[in-house]
This record gives structure tokens, C-alpha cells and sequence, in this order.
């Protein structure tokens, strides 16, 4: 039996990367802060990054979309966030016209970028500059990765999407304290 736990254990332990995701508590603390809220969309300026915008859908249990990006009518997105237009917002964000500093993170049950097990199904993926596309699948061969590189882009996204999320977990925040 002990022989049993301890194989167990080795399973379950291999397809685990030696590192915490910044992101998990992130998006655990958005999806808290959006269902209190009654939210399923937000959308904020990123602070000390003069026109850049961040804007999430989410979908409880099920996903959270999230990009940041610049957008040519700045006024446009201030004026949306202002009036609470957050899924217009995330529209404009996600089909801006210029893709250069873009963001785009497609986060499988809403639980931060995490590499998901062989065959889950639960796999995260991150989309820059509107072209170039990492899945979180463990899978480096098929994306023409090594493991190093991957696991580079890995630790890169995590901290940049739970960067992203702290910014609309205080934009929740503010909203609710303006109530």
C-alpha cells in the first residue's frame, strides 16, 4: 500500500513545473471581486502606461479573456470604461488595428496560466503582438520550443497576465467604493 501512495505521488508530481504561478491567486481574486459585483466584463487604463488598456470577459468556472492593448481613439476606450461599457471596451481592445504591444490571454477555467496535464483539455493560451501564439500545454516539440524557452515564456505571461489582473481587480474595487 505504501508502495501504491508513494507511486501515486510520483504521477501526479511529474506533470507539475517547480514554481508558483503569480497569476492563480490573480484570477481567483478578479473572479471573486466580478462575481460579488455582479460583473462578467471590466476594463481599466494600465496605470503608468499612458494608452494602454486592459479589459476581461469572464465566464465563471468556464474561462477568463483577458487583453491589453492600444487602441487609436483612446478617448473612445475612456469614455467606455467611464460609462461602464466594459465587454465594448474588450471588443475594441481585441480587434485594435495596431497589434504591436498587444496581450491577449485565453485563460481555460479561469484559474490562472498554468501548463495543463496531457490530454485535460484545459489548456491556457497567450496571444502577443496579435500574432504569436504559446499553449500551455506542455507540448514544446510541436511549438517549436525547447523546454528552456518554454518554460521562459511560461514565467514571462504568468507575471504579465497577474499584473494585468491586479489592475482590474482594483478597477472592480474602485467601482464598488464609488457606489
Amino acid at each position: 500500500m505504501r508502495y501504491m501512495i508513494l507511486l501515486l505521488t510520483m504521477v501526479l508530481s511529474a506533470g507539475t513545473v517547480d514554481r508558483s504561478f503569480e497569476s492563480v491567486d490573480a484570477a481567483y481574486n478578479l473572479g471573486r471581486a466580478l462575481e460579488r459585483s455582479g460583473l462578467g466584463a471590466i476594463a481599466a487604463a494600465i496605470p503608468n502606461e499612458p494608452g494602454m488598456f486592459v479589459a476581461a470577459l469572464y465566464l465563471p468556472g468556464r474561462a477568463l479573456l483577458v487583453v491589453s492593448a492600444r487602441h487609436p481613439s483612446t478617448e473612445r476606450i475612456a469614455s467606455r470604461i467611464a460609462t461602464r461599457r466594459y465587454r465594448d471596451v474588450f471588443v475594441d481592445l481585441r480587434g485594435t488595428p495596431t497589434p504591436q504591444n498587444t496581450f491577449y490571454v485565453h485563460d481555460a477555467n479561469a484559474d490562472g496560466i498554468l501548463t495543463a496535464l496531457a490530454g485535460s483539455g484545459d489548456v491556457d493560451m497567450v496571444r502577443e503582438e496579435g500574432v504569436g501564439q504559446t499553449l500551455f500545454n506542455g507540448q514544446t516539440a510541436s511549438q517549436g520550443l525547447t523546454s528552456s524557452q518554454y518554460d521562459t515564456r511560461l514565467a514571462s505571461a504568468d507575471a504579465r497576465y497577474a499584473y494585468l489582473l491586479t489592475v482590474l481587480a482594483s478597477a472592480v474595487h474602485d467601482m464598488r467604493e464609488r457606489r
